[in-house]
């Protein structure tokens, strides 16, 4: 009787101690739970901005590890090797003065332009400009051109070819243009703009006047523009022979290309080309510069 008595004692006692360790883990686990719970707004928002600063990180790198390898490694994608970042060798003009301190760093370029970083001193100063972002591009040419001469309406006033068109960077607007075309590597700019009237028009003019040498922005550069007038002109007959070659299609290294945009030709009087240069319908200035200096040209000026 007294060892059951001692058993039954003990094992009271240990059952009692079990219940005691069971509540005071289920107190601690309690305790913690409602810590975790009173903080857990706060611990889900900063893993969920954890996660999504991650998922931006992996996708930026990984549609940007080309750029990004160049920058480390401080060279280019191509083949030129002064550029930080480059999508094809930029084969125009590079522009400098007497004014550009050392040499310029070239942080981009592609086979239409360069965007540079000068350093600048002004005559007379003594301070260095040291960031002056400059942009060389290609210098084009912008031709007015003069349609054949029409005896359908008996009307002797001289007429020109307009286009009416859309671009990238006039906010979906309609604007009336001229030819115009990028002077490709080792080409003359009168040599250019019959290129582009013979390609574009398939007119052979007997006058390419020159109109002056224009400097698209004073400030960054951006080439020069070459602005032409092109008078009394043809269409050319081609009479095709199956021997004879065919014109070759672009290579890489020409850089101009082949209007995407829709382009609609008319064919506007001296009247109405005058009263369109009046009413701003030429909204970009390389156009309306060409235009507006065609008509003060002693070739029109003296026109009725």
């Amino acid at each position: 009787m007294f060892r059951s008595s001692t058993s039954h004692t003990t094992t009271n006692l240990r059952n009692n101690n079990n219940k005691k360790n069971m509540m005071s883990s289920q107190n601690k686990s309690s305790a913690i739970t409602n810590k975790v719970h009173s903080s857990s707004p706060a611990r889900r928002w900063m893993l969920i901005s954890m996660g999504l600063a991650t998922l931006l990180i992996i996708q930026f790198l990984s549609s940007h590890s080309t750029t990004i390898f160049s920058l480390l490694n401080g060279n280019s994608s191509s083949s030129s090797n002064d550029c930080m970042v480059s999508f094809g060798a930029y084969k125009g003009h590079v522009y400098t003065t007497t004014e550009t301190v050392g040499k310029p760093k070239c942080w981009l370029e592609s086979k239409w332009m360069r965007v540079q970083q000068h350093q600048v001193q002004f005559p007379g100063q003594t301070s260095i400009i040291p960031d002056w972002l400059w942009i060389d591009y290609h210098d084009r040419i912008n031709v007015l051109v003069e349609a054949p001469p029409s005896k359908q309406d008996g009307n002797d006033e001289r007429q020109f070819y307009i286009f009416q068109q859309s671009k990238y960077a006039l906010e979906g607007r309609i604007s009336k243009a001229i030819i115009g075309g990028i002077i490709e590597p080792g080409e003359g700019p009168e040599l250019a703009a019959q290129r582009e009237v013979e390609e574009e028009m398939q007119l052979k003019c007997e006058e390419m006047i020159f109109l002056g040498r224009f400097r698209t922005d004073v400030n960054r550069g951006m080439g020069w523009v070459n602005s032409f007038l092109a008078a009394h002109c043809q269409p050319i007959v081609r009479h095709h022979s199956p021997d004879e070659p065919q014109p070759q299609e672009e290579g890489s290294d020409q850089v101009g290309a082949a209007d995407v945009e829709r382009q609609d030709l008319t064919i506007l009087s001296l009247t109405e080309l005058r009263d369109a240069v009046r009413n701003a319908e030429f909204v970009e200035v390389q156009w309306s510069n060409t235009v507006a200096m065609a008509l003060v040209h002693p070739e029109l000026a003296t026109e009725k």
